[in-house]
């Protein structure tokens, strides 16, 4: 132990007698692992990261594949079941120790009430064995029972975070209050720290009640006069969850479940025998569910960026470390001679390379916090990025690997040192490093060859990211606000909710600075649609196919207008479409393309699959605009007066102006409260800022991908620097006789540049084809140009000739000035 303590010391000595070499080895080191370090912690909480309870890898997700037509579907794609699935599910013990169903009480946030101002926060309700199946134990209180369940009862158990955060963690929260969607709920339990939920969309749920029958506290937000989770059976709505018994695999669950499965869901709604039978599916519960599919090939991809940056920067240590090696080879020489063994100088190199990347590595794991905080921020995605053991063991994984690959380099070095080099003069010694020299331009140009490769993929995807963002929408977003509103106090029907609305409307339009304003059920721009079958003068218009598919949104007086939908054809949605009306609809120009080609659409009728006996009238064609988000093809549609149909609860309302939309706010929100003072505007943003959030991913990536190309073309610069100086100092005396012979200095310059550009050739003539190679993966990221786009082929060419002039000139100006008698005298 004293023997290595000294062996430090020594190292430490040696290292501050270089400090610069020091400092530029141990911050490139810090940038390598670090960029490795925060991209995996990202990769971690979406891909891999499991729930922090005991076993969480006997937890599976239910899904369901095939859904029947006869059902009503509301959530997250395939992951919505019934009540009665539920129930024949839970009782599978020879499966399951416990199965959990959960709902969201909204899309979005819930409106709640602490104090004497609503606001909104994430909320689910949950059956009464969430946290007993979870094996969760809250750290004050309790968590539910089944009793609690199956009575409904007013009670609610805090997130951890939001209790510390909201409650400045009050120890006696227990027995207090609050208030969700005007409904009273006492605090009975505070979930243990790191518990935010089992969402498999948002990450942090902030609180949970018991599974509840009210109509105001339907799943989901869903109006009552729609569905209802204990009056519908055939309405998807529960996410559900089980813990398989420890001898079960998923495999082996689905083959013993799938004909319970298939039976609950016949007996609620009768499945057509012509249709495809349902399938039930069990993943596991890995990172965040709703984000892999999305998010899998991108963080893959970034993943692999970030290696390249690691091996270029590891490049540029490795030849830091061989010349700074080698300007002490007479040093070790004489020290050979004198009785060291060469195990000796290995070991001393070795521990100098270790001290380096644990330095490094410990930058690297700061740098890594703080990036990756400043990612979640930055993207928009709602995950929760905390270092775990898994990612801590990544780190040190890549660390370990890095220290050995330089503390292996310079073994070469070590084991051919010539004894008579400690009395030559370092003249004598520069015929010795010629092949060494080649040696570090071929590393160089292998780093040229992998920055064109990440300066090409990261082109591409910057070039993605500009398209969308220019993307024509169909309508504009400019001096658009849009905020959503449910209303809760005596809202008893449809006819409450309409006037409750059609009212609350009316004074938006009143506010100063309005021009227009309409509303609509489904926020444009949020990734929402309500999606049904269509009919078309009652019939099928698509007899190949089991129904027309159409999204329907219900909508209120000057929708098109207050949006900048153009009108192609008839007229808007007016005051005058009320419940008393006849039924009006107005489709895009896709729905008449596809179901009514080369017919004039105005007075047709059309009707949902769900409630085909009520047809309405089509009086007017709107242009095609984006729907769910900038990145979409087209879909037919159809815009429904929200008067009309049944189910009308919580609206989205767009109010435009010619100013900036934001100053609107504080206006909206005091007309809000003024007619209920418990309901908060839900998610008050722009129009912009709402479909800026659907390429939230490509805008993440893309700026990733830009970053750790610079930084790539950062190091290649630094790299290419100390090679050419490196091999002019080898070359002092051959340019001062040149120079002593007449060469002039734009001569010596010409052949220090041609030298650059001769290595950087090179590396194109790798990094171009493997270019085109990476590429081709990329396709399904790209939006709006090809995979070989030759204007980004030709960006990345002109940023490597100016990573390598700029990399170049100084010292191959330098080199030019010198006095060629100093020149002569140095050596």
């Amino acid at each position: 132990m004293l023997r290595v303590a000294q062996g430090l010391r020594y190292t430490f000595r040696q290292l501050a007698k270089s400090p610069v070499f020091t400092a530029v080895a141990i911050l490139t080191i810090a940038l390598g692992i670090g960029a490795n370090t925060a991209i995996f912690s990202v990769m971690n909480a979406v891909l891999l990261h499991f729930l922090p309870v005991p076993n969480p890898q006997q937890l599976v997700y239910f899904h369901l594949k095939n859904q029947p037509l006869s059902t009503s579907q509301t959530g997250y794609g395939d992951m919505s079941m019934s009540l009665p699935v539920f129930e024949a599910m839970r009782i599978r013990q020879d499966v399951f120790t416990d199965v959990i169903g959960f709902a969201p009480l909204a899309f979005e946030k819930v409106a709640v009430r602490i104090g004497p101002e609503p606001e909104e926060t994430w909320g689910e309700m949950v059956s009464g064995n969430f946290f007993s199946g979870l094996q969760v134990q809250p750290i004050l209180g309790r968590g539910f029972t089944l009793k609690d369940e199956s009575t409904h009862a007013p009670i609610a158990v805090l997130n951890y975070a939001w209790w510390k955060s909201r409650f400045v963690a009050d120890k006696d929260i227990l027995g207090r209050t609050i208030y969700v969607k005007s409904v009273p709920f006492t605090i009975v339990g505070v979930a243990p720290l790191g518990f935010h939920g089992v969402d498999p969309v948002h990450a942090t749920i902030n609180f949970w009640i018991p599974l509840q029958e009210r109509p105001e506290l339907n799943a989901w937000g869903t109006p009552a006069t729609d569905h209802t989770l204990y009056g519908s059976p055939g309405w998807l709505a529960l996410q559900m969850l089980g813990r398989l018994r420890q001898e079960v695999s998923p495999e082996q669950a689905q083959a013993r479940l799938t004909p319970a499965f298939q039976n609950a869901l016949a007996n609620a709604s009768p499945v057509d025998p012509h249709e495809q039978k349902p399938v039930l599916v069990l993943s596991g519960v890995r990172g965040v569910e709703n984000l892999r599919d999305d998010y899998e090939h991108p963080l893959r991809f970034l993943m692999s960026m970030v290696a390249l940056v690691l091996l270029i920067a590891c490049a540029n240590v490795v030849m830091l470390l061989l010349a700074r090696n080698a300007s002490r080879l007479p040093e070790f020489c004489l020290r050979q001679a004198l009785g060291a063994n060469k195990r000796a100088l290995f070991l001393e190199m070795f521990r100098e390379s270790v001290v380096l990347v644990a330095a490094g590595a410990a930058l690297g794991w700061l740098f890594a916090g703080a990036a990756t905080q400043a990612l979640a921020a930055w993207s928009g995605i709602e995950i929760i990025i905390e270092p775990d053991r898994r990612v801590l063991l990544f780190t040190a994984g890549v660390s370990a690997v890095v220290a050995i690959a330089f503390g292996l380099a310079p073994m070469g070095l070590i084991t051919r040192l010539p004894l008579n080099l400690a009395l030559r003069s370092a003249g004598g010694t520069s015929g010795t490093r010629q092949n060494r020299l080649w040696g570090r331009k071929l590393v160089v140009a292998l780093q040229i060859s992998l920055c064109m490769v990440l300066l090409c993929s990261a082109g591409l995807l910057y070039r993605t990211l500009r398209n969308l963002e220019s993307s024509d929408l169909g309508m504009r977003t400019a001096g658009l606000l849009v905020f959503g509103i449910s209303p809760q106090s005596n809202i008893r029907n449809d006819a409450d909710a309409i006037r409750f609305h059609t009212a609350l409307l009316e004074r938006m339009r009143a506010l100063p600075g309005v021009d227009s304003a309409t509303i609509m059920q489904v926020r444009i721009g949020s990734g929402g649609s309500d999606n049904d079958g269509v009919l078309v003068d009652g019939r099928n218009p698509t007899p190949d196919r089991p129904f027309a598919p159409v999204r329907i949104n219900l909508v209120g007086s000057a929708f098109l207008r207050t949006l900048g939908i153009p009108l192609r054809l008839g007229r808007d949605i007016q005051d005058s479409d009320t419940a008393n009306s006849p039924k009006v609809a107005i489709v895009n120009r896709t729905f008449v393309d596809r179901y009514l080609p080369g017919a004039d659409p105005l007075g047709h009728h059309i009707a949902a699959l769900g409630d085909p006996k009520v047809e309405y009238t089509i009086v007017g064609v709107a242009g095609n605009s984006r729907y769910t988000q900038v990145r979409e093809t087209e879909h037919p549609m159809a815009y429904v007066p929200f008067m009309q149909p049944p189910g009308v609860l919580e609206m989205q309302y767009e109010l435009h102006t010619t100013g900036d939309p934001i100053m609107l706010l504080r206006e909206a929100a005091r007309a809000v409260h003024d007619t209920d003072p418990n309901l908060p505007l839900q998610k008050p943003t722009t129009q912009q800022a709402q479909f800026a959030e659907t390429v939230s991913q490509e805008r993440l990536i893309a700026n990733l991908s830009v970053f750790f190309a610079g930084l790539a073309a950062f190091l290649v610069a630094i790299g290419l620097y100390g090679t050419i100086s490196y091999g002019i100092s080898r070359r002092t005396m051959e340019i001062g006789v040149r120079m002593a012979l007449g060469a002039q200095q734009r001569e010596v310059l010409r052949m220090v540049l041609l030298e650059s550009f001769s290595i950087a050739t090179v590396g194109l003539g790798v990094g171009i084809p493997a270019s085109l190679a990476v590429a081709t993966t990329l396709r399904s990221m790209l939006y709006g140009l090809s995979s070989s786009d030759p204007l980004t082929i030709l960006v990345a060419l002109v940023g490597i000739a100016m990573v390598t002039l700029v990399a170049t000139f100084f010292p191959a100006h330098r080199t030019s000035s010198m006095d060629p008698m100093r020149a002569l005298r140095m050596e």
